[in-house]
């Protein structure tokens, strides 16, 4: 397992590099998370989620589709937030940055100071509300809060979020770490600290895997369980497969109706603040592997 962390580590490393390069002005979203996508192939690893492109009071779960023709403008402050795996063992990486301006530095630094004030203190059977509490007083400090109903989580084999929240904030959890990988990503806001449901973003999760009656559909749907297993997928990737003889839409729809795949919300933060987030994951058993700082 560690072997496999490292590797996906090795190449999220690489591509925080490589993403870096195109946030540009006037590049187009689709090209930047397809781009990354594709570099994350190209290094032997394949992406744990589509990629997210976060703009300004967007916090999180936006993918560009087909068609999408936005693009970076100068002044966005912009989350770049994607995972590698090998074999189903994953490392979600986070971060920020602002397109030609400097107006939101401090906001960008309040995220990326408190994830690493974690690092220092992350250890197995520290309970939850110690991250918490390291997490809001950094952003806090930078004149920011945090968001208050956003938060890291476990990871397990081919899961992303295994049900364990790990707080942005002191909820005065006594649960403690165990052994296991942990995605650790706070976010900061100029605006009141929480997030509302948006409008989906065609991005999708099976949910409840089981036999259906209809060929078609039972056909599509052990697809992307054969090459998604419970990992997030885009309906961008469904697209150019050629496996799939099915109209997606309608499937997607019926999947959905039926609770066997859930499309996750944009989501966007209640007031329109401006939001910043840093991630990284960590591997936890006798000792701590930060494993974007694994060679």
């Amino acid at each position: 397992m560690l072997e496999n962390l490292k590797k996906a580590a090795k190449i999220a490393k690489d591509v925080v590099r490589y993403s870096k390069s195109l946030l540009k002005p006037e590049v187009s979203l689709l090209e930047i998370a397809e781009s990354v996508e594709q570099k994350i192939r190209d290094l032997g690893g394949e992406p744990a989620f589509p990629v997210n492109i976060s703009i300004n009071e967007i916090a999180a779960h936006y993918t560009p589709q087909p068609g999408n023709d936005k693009v970076l403008k100068d002044g966005d402050v912009v989350k770049i937030d994607f995972g590698v795996h090998i074999d189903g063992y994953i490392v979600d990486v986070a971060y920020t940055e602002e397109i030609n301006d400097t107006r939101y530095k401090d906001l960008i630094e309040a995220s990326k100071q408190a994830l690493l004030n974690v690092k220092k203190i992350i250890r197995k059977e520290i309970e939850l509300w110690e991250i918490g509490k390291i997490i809001e007083n950094t952003i806090k400090q930078y004149g920011f809060i945090p968001i208050y109903n956003l938060s890291g989580h476990k990871i397990d084999k081919y899961l992303l979020h295994t049900g364990l929240n790990i707080p942005n904030y002191n909820n005065g959890s006594k649960i403690k770490l165990k052994e296991g990988i942990y995605a650790i990503e706070p976010f900061a806001t100029t605006g009141i600290g929480y997030v509302k449901d948006g409008p989906g973003s065609k991005i999708y999760s099976i949910i409840n895997y089981r036999p259906l009656r209809e060929l078609k559909l039972r056909k599509f749907l052990d697809i992307l369980y054969s090459k998604y297993k419970n990992l997030p997928f885009a309906y961008r990737w469904l697209l150019p497969d050629a496996s799939i003889n099915i109209n997606i839409d309608f499937a997607i729809e019926i999947l959905k109706k039926n609770k066997i795949i859930y499309e996750y919300p944009i989501l966007i933060e209640k007031s329109k603040g401006i939001v910043s987030q840093h991630e990284t994951t960590f591997f936890i058993n006798n000792g701590i592997h930060d494993l974007m700082d694994v060679d």
